[in-house]
């Protein structure tokens, strides 16, 4: 009750890193609540470290205390207003090459292999209430299925001369290669 009574949205990220000493895999979520205003000025609305990692062991059915680290956004230095400073924050993690590329190009291919084979169809970064509205009100592109090469508004290939040097191509994760669209 507590957290629905105080919880107007949230857009969450799943992050997969390598752990470098055995090879494992860690999947994990970072997670931005939108609250009611209320939220940090009442003591019945706010919810404690302690209850929230409570909460989120009951939510994930484990027997084990998750880590939870909790805190109030803010502004960045570049200027950013705080929930735009959050929002970037939050939806670098998707895709944070860190994480799991090394020096080694071999280990590399197989963990990128293990990657799109653990990850295939998996929603990466999900919204929820008041910041799933806004996504579809400002027309946003699905983080999962939009358009990831053209990211602005520049204009698009007209001319079938430029058409016609295009090739592409879209991977098959079942036959694992690619087939080229024409």
């Amino acid at each position: 009750k507590k957290i629905s009574k105080n919880l107007i949205g949230f857009m969450r990220t799943t992050e997969v890193t390598v752990n470098s000493n055995d090879g494992s895999y860690n999947q994990h979520l970072h997670v931005l609540l939108c609250v009611e205003p209320t939220y940090f000025k009442n003591k019945e609305n706010y919810i404690e470290q302690n209850e929230w990692i409570k909460f989120w062991k009951r939510a994930l059915k484990i027997n084990y205390e998750p880590v939870v680290h909790v805190k109030a956004i803010t502004p960045n230095r570049k200027k950013d207003s705080a929930i735009v400073s959050a929002i970037k924050e939050t939806s670098k993690y998707s895709v944070k090459e860190s994480d799991y590329l090394t020096d080694d190009e071999e280990k590399n291919l197989e963990i990128i292999s293990d990657l799109e084979e653990g990850l295939y169809k998996k929603r990466m970064i999900a919204y929820g209430g008041l910041l799933k509205i806004k996504h579809k009100e400002l027309n946003l592109d699905d983080a999962e299925d939009g358009n990831l090469i053209q990211t602005s508004d520049e204009e698009k290939i007209n001319s079938e001369e430029e058409k016609a040097h295009s090739i592409i191509a879209i991977w098959n994760f079942e036959k694992q290669n690619y087939f080229l669209k024409h």
